[in-house]
């Protein structure tokens, strides 16, 4: 059946936090204690898994199929695969005046750099500064209220405390190691001590070392040996600009810069890189924001529905997926150990650009799932390359997302199929988010805004998106099913559609969401230079090459509401120790 894999090929996947003793080795007491500590780390471990009888994702899978169904393990690096897939290549808002207002401020606060007197709600500057200098020109803040209202989230804790507490954390005199424990903010709770992001200065590309051979060849060899574009590392020569960044290495066209990324031009250039120093940096930003929580339900919330009850079944709707063309996975499905699932839904066309993707989940550890659906699977009316295949398979996307939930058993991340790993996601692992889990976690392209307007406005993407398994993240998955099921929007931008039940609908409020950093998805040509990448975009190519939809989004009007499940009150109201005569969980 199914083999286990062993700890060695565990070890793969994610890299070492120390180095290993090479030099000395223990003495025998010291190597004795070493080996009854392993052991007894063994032993816990198969008395946890003989009593929770976990069974793998690969398992449930080939349990869920039937005989009109290939399930395939995409093993290790396929020699031919790079060269299968490089023969595939084809084809001013209104502002909120107090918000303008603040921003036009002439107040001035003390901090180490404009960015971080900026990002602070420090002390004013009264004649000189204890730390740091004085600063002007800075967007506005309140010292009553610099994390915006506070609530009291545990039993006893009251809302003023929390208040009071967000203004001397990371202080000198303050620091409360469980507040985000025991309080919720709407803004990031951010001290005067607290560090920001280092702002690299850029390399000025006029002054980088001339072409040459041996550049060039180094250049190749990282080509071959990781993934991604590589850098061109050499001063850009005639024709190469910021928008004709692609230079070819290697082929007719050697020594050539084009706006179209070379990749998909074999029989042009078998080997090219970026000139990353030829664009724009990314937005920097001197703090991350890691998104809004949930306060805890209460017996008076409602969840609305957009569709009526007999078409809210989103049962009916996965009928779709239970016969799929195939099922690929990477071989770490089979380890019980996992976390989360990276799931992806393809059709033929994209079968190479889901293997590239599966080999990059293989290198670093990454259980990654890819559902092929056949060319005809919505009739004859939208075969494989016509724009009413696109719309509708995307519009399935939560319908999916909810699918491979009850699959898998385990929290799901959805992955563009040309996407591909460059680190293992540790945001995606449990106990990783600052202040506390999430149900949802997208990249959101305003999170870090100055602008508190355009801030709490969301402007997502769905390329790379992770749902938990919670309540509230099904939730939001079901209203987001029926949202795209409303009039035009299953022809809308399913990203946009979802935009507007989280900011109009009220959802961002009832999840807790996370926003992912620019690096868990690099993009060409914005968020490119200076992004370090957990994830990349399509080996450096734009987004956007097979067009977009230009149909508005539609909120959807609500069809009718039900209660929070009594199950999942009473959770959290124990946790928070509200029930009557209860303690909080510790």
């Amino acid at each position: 059946m199914l083999g286990l894999l062993g700890c060695a090929s565990m070890a793969i996947g994610r890299p070492q936090s120390g180095a290993i003793n090479a030099v000395q080795q223990p003495d025998g007491g010291a190597q004795s204690a070493h080996h009854q500590q392993i052991a007894t780390i063994r032993m816990d471990r198969a008395a946890r898994n003989s009593a929770s009888k976990k069974p793998s994702v690969a398992e449930l899978t080939e349990k869920q199929v039937t005989a009109a169904t290939t399930v395939f393990y995409v093993g290790h690096k396929n020699s031919v695969l790079d060269a299968q897939m490089r023969k595939t290549g084809g084809s001013d808002d209104e502002k909120d005046p107090v918000n303008h207002k603040a921003e036009s401020s002439v107040g001035s606060r003390c901090g180490f750099s404009w960015d971080d007197a900026a990002v602070k709600c420090g002390h004013e500057c009264v004649g000189f500064c204890m730390q740091g200098m004085c600063y002007k020109d800075l967007p506005g803040c309140d010292h009553n209220f610099p994390s915006g209202q506070c609530f009291g989230v545990k039993q006893g804790v009251s809302d003023a405390w929390c208040v009071e507490s967000s203004k001397s954390i990371d202080g000198p005199f303050g620091f409360v190691s469980d507040f985000y424990d025991k309080c919720i903010c709407e803004e990031l709770t951010i001290g005067v001590m607290t560090s920001i992001e280092e702002e690299h200065k850029p390399i000025n590309a006029s002054k980088m070392a001339p072409r040459s051979p041996e550049l060039v060849a180094a250049a190749m060899e990282r080509e071959k040996n990781f993934p991604g574009l590589p850098d061109c590392t050499w001063k850009p020569g005639k024709g190469c600009s910021n928008e004709t960044q692609y230079e070819c290495m290697e082929g007719a066209k050697a020594g050539e810069c084009s706006e179209d990324n070379w990749y998909y031009k074999a029989d042009q250039c078998s080997s090219s890189c970026v000139h990353t120093a030829l664009l724009s940096p990314a937005p920097y930003y001197a703090v991350w924001r890691p998104g809004p929580r949930a306060l805890p339900w209460t017996d008076l919330d409602i969840l609305p529905h957009y569709a009526t009850k007999e078409g809210s079944n989103v049962k009916d709707w996965v009928e779709h997926f239970h016969q799929p063309k195939q099922i690929l996975m990477s071989t770490y499905c089979k380890s019980n150990q996992i976390e989360f699932v990276g799931v992806s839904l393809f059709s033929p066309a994209y079968e190479v650009k889901a293997l590239r993707m599966l080999e990059s989940c293989n290198k670093l550890g990454v259980c990654c799932k890819a559902t092929e659906m056949p060319g005809d699977y919505l009739g004859p009316s939208a075969p494989e390359g016509s724009d009413e295949f696109r719309y509708r398979t995307i519009a399935l996307k939560p319908v999916f997302l909810l699918d491979q939930l009850e699959k898998t058993k385990e929290p799901v991340v959805f992955l563009d199929v040309d996407l591909e790993f460059h680190k293992f996601p540790d945001l995606f692992l449990p106990g990783t988010w600052p202040e506390g889990p999430r149900d949802v976690a997208l990249f959101n392209f305003w999170a870090n805004e100055t602008n508190i307007t355009i801030r709490h406005t969301p402007n997502v993407g769905s390329a790379v998106a992770f749902f938990n398994q919670t309540y509230r993240s099904k939730k939001l998955l079901a209203a987001w099913a029926e949202a795209m099921q409303f009039s035009t929007n299953a022809k809308a931008p399913d990203d946009q559609v979802l935009d507007k039940l989280l900011k109009e609908g009220g959802w961002i409020k009832r999840c807790s969401l996370g926003w992912l950093p620019a690096s868990y998805l690099r993009l060409m040509p914005a968020f490119y230079r200076g992004v370090d990448p957990v994830i990349d975009h399509d080996r450096g190519t734009k987004p956007g090459v097979a067009g977009h939809s230009s149909v508005k989004p539609l909120l959807p009007p609500v069809m009718w509401t039900e209660k929070v499940d009594p199950q999942e009150l009473h959770a959290e109201l124990e946790a928070a120790g509200r029930l009557p005569g209860g303690l909080a969980s510790r």
